[in-house]
């Protein structure tokens, strides 16, 4: 099988955040019909922002592993994104990716995201190569999915520290699934904003 190029990764992608934004509109059309219940609406926020922040991992671990990955793997346009390192499988890559005795990698923390981009690709490029602002809608990201998939006392506490912080929000916008419904800038929902950002860095990355 030929080497794939890297920006399909950014194309699935963007065709999968479309669909849950779809599904995310008819989900407020019905609670605007009146056919669900606010609380309902808003744990539909929630769990499509899984959706969308499990897509966005996906696709750069796929990145990832796939440029080490020789032959057919994945090819960037970008030529400053060259590999340190190859190996012959995915699931090689990936065993090197997750560390000793771990199946899965996290790809949502910027930290150990770079870790692992400085491993693999020379100069940790094209991650290394993102904004703070880019970073911020993933570091945000992370806080988000851990309060909606594993909310502790921990979890939530660190949503409202980094995520909500001092900004002057209704009482329930200061609560996960009501943030993610709330309005952000431009009479969007939190929702696509975030899911906006995610897509920028997918794009930047994937090309």
């Amino acid at each position: 099988m030929p080497s794939r190029k890297a920006s399909e990764i950014s194309v699935r992608f963007l065709k999968k955040v479309s669909f849950l934004n779809l599904t995310r509109m008819r989900i407020e059309k019905a609670y605007q019909d009146k056919h669900l219940h606010l609380r309902d609406a808003e744990s539909s926020y929630a769990g499509l922002f899984l959706q969308a922040v499990l897509a966005y991992e996906a696709a750069v671990e796929l990145l990832v592993l796939g440029l080490v990955v020789h032959p057919n793997g994945i090819k960037s346009r970008n030529t400053q994104v060259r590999p340190r390192i190859q190996v012959r499988s995915y699931a090689h890559a990936l065993e090197l990716a997750a560390g000793p005795g771990r199946d899965f990698a996290d790809w949502i923390g910027k930290e150990q995201l770079l870790d692992r981009a400085n491993m693999f690709l020379r100069e940790g490029r094209p991650f290394s190569s993102l904004s703070d602002a880019d970073w911020s809608y993933v570091a945000k990201s992370r806080y988000i999915r851990n309060a909606i998939a594993h909310p502790s006392k921990s979890a939530l506490d660190k949503f409202t520290k980094k995520v909500i912080g001092s900004t002057p929000l209704p009482p329930r916008e200061r609560t996960v699934y009501g943030y993610l419904r709330g309005a952000g800038a431009a009479g969007q929902t939190r929702w696509e904003l975030y899911v906006a950002g995610l897509s920028v860095v997918v794009g930047l990355v994937a090309n």
